[in-house]
């Protein structure tokens, strides 16, 4: 024990599994894929894209409404079960589709899709990572995020294959079953509540201290888990407000990438082959920019993290846009966007824990969230409308060129603005 007390526990890498057992799991196996099942759903009970897909609009709205409540019992109580029992929830519900033959039965699901969601989709894995780690969290959080794309990137062709070759309500089963044993089951074997209750340091701890011993000012990555400001302290400080808009912002751009596809398809040169790739690109750039994020806000702030994203999100969408019937440089454009569509769960994360602090960090990142899921909600309209009214995508990338430079500048000011009121007491 008493080595543990000085470089800190070991046992944060496994509290680090368990984050991407109840975060990347339900994504990579299930939630993020619920598109693939739509198609067979209508064409076996003749329902209207509408009927099918409905309980997607009211995810986010569910999440946005439970998630101020999913920061306080995770606060409140062991993380352990909380965590466990809403990946559980979500993975019962997904379970119970394959049964279900009626659109009321899928927009409860919806329901239960999003109560769950509000706590192992936004909130947790920041948590527990600041509460394990004492250095390189963002490296932590961004190479957790990475799991999620590989999962999807791994198992969208194999879910595929399986609804083709077994039916929609076997795959649905069998990916199920996955969440329940690799998600919920891995979560209740390796989640802790924090190193304090097992006795022991946050890993890192030790390098923490000698670092901060060579600086007459701390570096704003490594902050002491009782400082910071309370939930109500940050609901008064306009730096919180500032990242809600900066979160909502990312959330749309992100939401960008899945209209990729349906632009290349209607623009000559490109086509729908470059569409597909065109949305692998930005997968698989997307998991480079969650670890290199990650390492960017450790060496040199989330203010830094959120600029080079920002940077590289207007950049890429500017590309998209200009470079026209030229798929080498749509994709160059593609994966410049990749890098920042891939912030969107790491630099308002880590941007929240340096502007305000460890010490309701829940509690305050439950409040972005919950603006998050309301954005998301907003997401799909917003592009429906623009390309409705337009008939063309090109008020799609300026609205996200436009927005990652708002970013850019919203980067600079948040984190001085929230420190200043609790970094010199």
């Amino acid at each position: 024990m008493g080595t543990s007390q000085v470089k800190g526990s070991n046992y944060a890498w496994a509290v680090a599994i368990a984050c991407v057992a109840f975060y990347a799991v339900p994504l990579g196996f299930a939630a993020n894929h619920a598109g693939l099942f739509i198609t067979p759903v209508m064409d076996q009970f003749g329902w209207s894209r509408t009927d099918a897909t409905l309980f997607m609009s009211i995810q986010p709205w569910v999440a946005a409404i439970c998630t101020p409540f999913a920061g306080k019992l995770i606060s409140k109580y062991n993380p352990r079960w909380v965590l466990g029992t809403a990946v559980l929830v979500f993975a019962l519900a997904n379970l119970a589709c394959a049964w279900f033959t009626e659109p009321w039965q899928w927009n409860v699901y919806g329901v239960l899709y999003g109560a769950s969601a509000a706590f192992w989709m936004y909130i947790a894995t920041p948590t527990m990572v600041n509460r394990w780690f004492s250095k390189s969290n963002g490296t932590v959080i961004g190479a957790i995020g990475v799991f999620v794309s590989l999962f999807g990137a791994i198992m969208s062709p194999i879910i595929n294959g399986w609804i083709a070759s077994m039916g929609w309500q076997t795959a649905r089963i069998i990916c199920s079953v996955i969440v329940i044993i690799a998600g919920a089951g891995v979560t209740y074997a390796l989640l802790r509540e924090s190193p304090e209750k097992m006795g022991v340091k946050p890993w890192g701890y030790d390098a923490a201290q000698a670092d901060r011993a060579k600086s007459a000012e701390a570096n704003v990555t490594e902050v002491k888990e009782t400082a910071g400001l309370t939930r109500n302290q940050a609901m008064k400080n306009p730096a919180l407000w500032l990242l809600i808009l900066m979160a909502g912002m990312f959330v749309i751009s992100a939401s960008f990438v899945q209209q990729l596809a349906s632009y290349a398809s209607v623009t000559d040169g490109l086509g729908a082959a470059v569409g597909a790739m065109a949305v692998s690109v930005a997968m698989v750039t997307s998991m480079i920019g969650k670890f290199g994020l990650g390492w960017i806000s450790d060496h040199f702030g989330a203010v830094a993290s959120g600029i080079v994203a920002g940077v590289l999100g207007a950049g890429g969408a500017l590309v998209c846009l200009l470079v026209g019937p030229n798929p080498t440089l749509f994709y160059v454009g593609v994966g410049m966007f990749g890098i920042g569509y891939s912030a969107l769960n790491v630099v308002p994360p880590l941007t929240c824990q340096q502007a305000f602090g460890d010490k309701d960090y829940a509690n305050i990142f439950s409040i972005v969230a919950t603006g998050l899921n309301v954005f998301s909600g907003f997401a799909a309209l917003i592009y429906a409308q623009i390309f409705d009214i337009t008939g063309s995508f090109a008020g799609a990338f300026w609205m996200n060129i436009i927005f990652y430079v708002v970013i850019c500048v919203l980067a600079l000011v948040i984190v001085p603005m929230g420190r200043r009121a609790w970094a010199n007491k």
